[in-house]
């Protein structure tokens, strides 16, 4: 099997980070983004100890300047994409009106601007080769909703709408977009509020789910997978 091209913005920690690591075991190369150029570093270099070969960057998925360096230094350094993990996120969850206007604006950033300016970026590629799998990481509260969540929700359903309307203009193409959607996952997302982590996900139950998506046949199109605790 040839090794893959990826790309996965939240590459520094979490999901991203064990998404990373799945798939260098396969030799795939991959472009990292993510805040922290520390942290992208030690996982670039877990990567390419597994087998895989790693490129990052440090930087914010909301920004468009940002986004369009990044797509083409990732582009320069793989040559093409066979897959991008659109994984970045960010929440901040309280009542509503204890909430902020600058957690309003980060989340959205983050969350759905940061999905809309990669997938700007990446479709006319895919679409050119006709061939590529889009992947992003949305939420079960893209699904349905939650007391304290209401913002972080809105951002997971518009992300969750983004992605459906890339499905239908992508319908005659070989390209495909689906979303994962898992509840509660044991990652650092985490860290400073008290959680039981061991009523939720693992970072590698998401990454064996991403794998599916990349390994589903030519005669299957996954739109979405809903995950939740296994004790849940």
């Amino acid at each position: 099997m040839t090794p893959r091209r990826l790309i996965i913005t939240g590459g520094s920690s979490g999901i991203g980070e064990a998404v990373a690591y799945d798939m260098a075991r396969d030799g795939s190369w991959m472009f990292l983004t993510g805040r922290s150029e520390e942290k992208l570093s030690k996982v670039s270099f877990e990567v390419e100890r597994r087998g895989g070969k790693a490129f990052y960057s440090a930087s914010d998925v909301g920004c468009e300047a940002t986004v369009e360096r990044m797509f083409d230094d990732a582009i320069r350094q793989l040559g093409w994409v066979d897959v991008v993990f659109l994984n970045a996120g960010v929440g901040y969850f309280g009542n509503l009106e204890s909430l902020y206007v600058e957690q309003y604006d980060e989340q959205f950033n983050t969350n759905v601007r940061g999905v809309f300016l990669w997938l700007r970026k990446v479709l006319p590629l895919m679409r050119s080769r006709n061939m590529g799998q889009i992947i992003v990481t949305s939420s079960n509260l893209g699904l349905e909703t939650s007391p304290r969540a209401g913002v972080y929700s809105a951002t997971k359903h518009a992300v969750q709408a983004m992605t459906w309307c890339v499905r239908d203009e992508l319908g005659g193409t070989n390209v495909k977009a689906s979303t994962i959607n898992p509840g509660s996952v044991a990652t650092p997302w985490y860290k400073g509020r008290n959680m039981d982590f061991s009523n939720m996900l693992s970072a590698e139950d998401v990454a064996r789910t991403v794998r599916h998506i990349v390994e589903q046949s030519e005669t299957s199109n996954i739109d979405h997978i809903l995950l939740k605790p296994g004790h849940s």
